[in-house]
């Protein structure tokens, strides 16, 4: 990358940091011209075929699996839709599909609405649809939204079918194919190509994105391969690993094996290490760049986020299984990938339950007694029960790998689908949970679903719920990591005290967790909580340490913390900078800019954001906020306007606006933009709980207790809408419903 199109210029970075880094230094003053020698010599890639010399029957596995086939060249054998002048409607739109010769190409609107043909540059995947990747601009591919559905005729398929089919999505809108979220450069190439090179200029906004490979091929999963084959071809012995930089073990080197009187079978040998290789490409993950083996050093792994899980963690969003894996019993007891999928080809190792009874005895669980369904019927399968799929993309069903158990009772309690009334319609959730009774005396828990339902929802039980998940321990680290973060939703006092113990978690999806969660501490607070994860061996949570932590002085820190501030806040403006193509990137460069009273290039980061994604929300509130510092109200009246009109999330743009007004002192079109704020998000507490004291200053006292009960009735125990509503009862003179509130907030205590 360009260090020149880095906005935020160095002199920024050293008032912010301190200085330069020692590495930085180090690499300097390395002679240029002194040849490194030849074992210390970075390996190259070098393509599959060269491993197909030796590796020929992994290699047969592997073509025609879904990773040899991720991407392909536009060929009469690689295109199956149909495109012998094929039309399609969506609403309004007629989208035609056309051949001239080799080559292939799309009538459809763009950007702007207007009818335009866009050339087929590649085709995307096989099975159970194929999606085609047009140019819209010279080297900016965006995936079309129309996919042709390759099953059967008679399965339903053989046709084009639009992805997003119950709702018009216009030009402009930042789900339109043309959009952001379509996008084939930052969005879908790092994992349907080997060594993806994203190349954005940012100067000119132009990709020339590059692959080594245009499919997953041996070296994605395995490194580079030049010492692998040098040491090969030397017929020197192979060291451990066998020069790669990535290395599985192979199934014999693998055993399970049943215990006396166990009904599961446990890992005697073998290490566990695989999944993390797979989930770059198998997991929802934001990609901070750079050239690195370890996951956690590259990919910031999304969270059990209510927006992609449900609340007992089966998934939701399209979330891409390890999310879900890292949940389950499967994952703590060594399970991984290549134990179920052949590890060339991807398929299963097996068919039906013989895949489940490797591990699981048959005589024990794949019987009628287990799972009290006539064998080979729907239910008598493991993964009818304990993999639920849910349906992406229209037609794609993707099972769910937390391996969950069926509860009925709790999924109807807390909202999350049920895998037996899914399958028995016209059955209650009752029905099924007194059905399950028969068979088993005591079904296992879900340890974490209760509480994470009851602290979304501000319910008493859910901060102590959270607080005794913490400080028991056991729960897998995902499920830690995410009750440190709804902790800090809730504003809980026992966080400190947890956050610094998660600090020396073992897992860095926790310690990233803890310094995210620390950023609403107090500074002295967040400083002692996160100063130590400046020094983590992981980049990840680094960079969300040095995020936590930037525009604190560090002037009277010790040598040792002040250099690894330095080196963080390289590590995190490296990942930002990464992507300067979407608004993101450009916001946190603009947050950075400004701490440094560089308002200029502030301004232009979040302006350049606004060019790039016109309704990307965080840049105009952002904006709109760095003109409030100085002093330019109006100007950001008129930027929040814009929003109003282009922005994706228009709720936080009328919330935005609503205090810029009362900051002109212009109150009653204040409260009218807060009030439709609330009126169009009624669960998000701040919105509703600044209504009501908008509501209450401007002299409608009973409106406002009738929001802030509306807001109580939902979250009851949110501790700052009943620390009003007893405050304003008792300024209103209805002592006898403070009493009640105060009672409530009494109740609900401080957690240890």
């Amino acid at each position: 990358m360009k260090r020149g199109v880095v906005v935020v210029s160095w002199t920024v970075l050293a008032a912010l940091a301190l200085g330069c880094s020692k590495k930085a230094d180090e690499a300097v003053l390395r002679p240029k011209d002194q040849p490194a020698p030849v074992v210390a010599r970075p390996p190259e890639y070098v393509g599959s075929a060269a491993c197909a010399e030796c590796h020929e029957r992994q290699h047969d596995k592997w073509l025609g699996s879904h990773h040899d086939l991720a991407m392909q060249r536009p060929t009469e054998e690689t295109v199956l839709g149909d495109f012998d002048d094929a039309k399609a409607r969506y609403y309004r739109e007629t989208a035609r599909f056309v051949r001239d010769g080799d080559a292939f190409a799309i009538e459809a609107p763009g950007a702007d609405g207007k009818q335009a043909r866009f050339p087929v540059i590649y085709t995307f995947g096989v099975e159970p649809l194929q999606q085609y990747l047009v140019e819209v601009q010279p080297g900016r591919l965006q995936s079309f939204p129309f996919a042709w559905d390759t099953r059967a005729k008679e399965e339903g398929g053989q046709r084009w079918f639009h992805l997003q089919p119950d709702e018009y999505i216009e030009p402009g809108d930042p789900l339109h194919w043309t959009g952001p979220s379509y996008n084939w450069n930052y969005s879908c190439a790092d994992c349907h190509s080997t060594v993806v090179k994203k190349n954005y200029d940012r100067a000119t906004r132009t990709y020339s994105t590059e692959y080594f490979e245009i499919d997953v091929g041996c070296e994605a999963c395995h490194g580079p391969g030049s010492r692998h084959v040098a040491l090969a071809q030397a017929e020197e012995p192979l060291p451990p690993g066998g020069g790669l930089t990535k290395r599985f073990p192979t199934p014999a080197e693998r055993a399970w094996t049943f215990e006396e009187g166990r009904s599961i079978a446990s890992l005697s040998s073998g290490d566990s290490n695989e999944p993390e290789a797979c989930a770059p490409c198998h997991s929802r993950r934001a990609d901070f760049g750079g050239d690195f083996e370890r996951y956690h050093d590259r990919y910031r792994l999304a969270t059990l986020d209510e927006l992609l899980y449900f609340d007992d963690g089966q998934i939701q969003d399209e979330v891409y299984v390890y999310g879900s894996f890292l949940q389950s019993k499967m994952y703590a007891a060594g399970v991984v990938c290549s134990d179920c999928h052949d590890s060339h080809s991807g398929a299963l190792r097996a068919e039906g339950n013989a895949l489940c009874t490797r591990c699981h005895k048959a005589d024990v669980y794949d019987t009628p007694v287990h799972h009290f369904h006539d064998p080979a019927t729907e239910g008598s399968l493991c993964t009818d029960c304990h993999m639920p799929q849910r349906t992406y993309m229209v037609i794609d069903d993707r099972g769910d790998h937390r391996f969950g158990l069926p509860r009925p009772g709790l999924s109807a309690a807390i909202g999350s689908p049920d895998v037996c009334t899914a399958c028995h319609q016209g059955k209650s959730a009752q029905w099924a949970e007194r059905h399950i009774d028969k068979h088993f005396d005591k079904r296992s828990e879900h340890g974490f679903a209760e509480t994470f339902h009851a602290a979304r929802n501000q319910r008493p039980e859910g901060e102590p719920g959270l607080v005794e998940l913490l400080a028991v321990g056991g729960a897998p680290a995902v499920v830690r990591a995410t009750a440190l973060l709804e902790l800090r939703n809730l504003g809980s006092p026992a966080l400190p005290a947890l956050l610094m113990r998660a600090t020396h978690d073992d897992n860095a999806i926790v310690r990233r967790s803890v310094a995210v969660a620390a950023r609403d501490l107090p500074p002295e607070q967040r400083v002692e909580v996160v100063r130590p994860l400046l020094h983590d061996g992981v980049r990840t949570v680094r960079v969300a340490a040095a995020a936590t932590l930037l525009g604190i002085d560090a002037r009277n820190w010790r040598k040792a913390d002040q250099n690894a501030l330095k080196n963080a806040t390289v590590d995190y403006l490296e990942a930002r900078s990464f992507n300067t193509d979407r608004g993101d990137g450009l916001v946190d460069l603009a947050y950075v800019a400004a701490l440094s009273g560089d308002f200029k290039h502030a301004e232009g980061n979040l302006r350049e954001a606004l060019e790039i994604d016109p309704t990307f929300t965080a840049a105009y509130v952002n904006l709109a906020d760095l003109y409030r510092n100085q002093g330019r109200d109006d100007d950001a009246e008129a930027i929040l306007r814009e929003g109003l009109r282009a922005a994706a999330d228009q709720a936080s743009v009328e919330f935005a606006l609503g205090l810029t007004l009362v900051r002109l002192q212009r109150h009653a079109d204040a409260i009218a933009h807060v009030k439709r704020a609330y009126e169009m998000r009624p669960e998000t507490i701040r919105f509703g709980y600044v209504y009501a004291v908008a509501q209450f200053d401007g002299g409608k006292r009973e409106g406002a207790l009738r929001t802030l009960e509306n807001l109580h009735q939902r979250y009851p125990a949110n501790r700052d809408v009943l620390e009003l509503l007893v405050g304003y009862n008792q300024q209103m003179g209805r002592h006898k419903a403070a009493k009640k509130y105060t009672a409530e907030l009494d109740r609900l205590g401080v957690p240890n």
